[in-house]
């Protein structure tokens, strides 16, 4: 199983890190982006993320097979998230409430 961890949103990211700028590369070899940070580490990119437009997290992604590395991904969302439904605000019953 694959394993998320040291979420933080992209800002949160780059303000821990001291970083300037963050770069998405394609390599010419795969076809792959990823990312480069101006510290020189690097970043996976989750499927869905093609641009640095929306919400964006950063986690330190384990995989089951493969070298441990950051990755950056839609926040809320794992790589392997096929489907996502929102809920609004619900309403708690007060009986409910009242038990916690």
């Amino acid at each position: 199983m694959s394993v998320f961890s040291e979420t933080m949103t992209l800002d949160q990211f780059g303000a821990s890190k001291q970083l300037s700028s963050l770069d998405l590369i394609n390599n010419p070899k795969t076809n792959k982006m990823f990312a480069k940070f101006s510290n020189g580490e690097t970043a996976r990119l989750a499927n869905d993320v093609t641009d640095l437009d929306g919400d964006l997290s950063v986690s330190w992604f384990s995989p089951e097979d493969g070298d441990a590395s950051w990755m950056i991904h839609r926040t809320g969302a794992s790589a392997n998230v096929v489907a996502t439904k929102s809920f609004g605000k619900v309403a708690v019953p007060a009986a409910f409430e009242s038990a916690f």
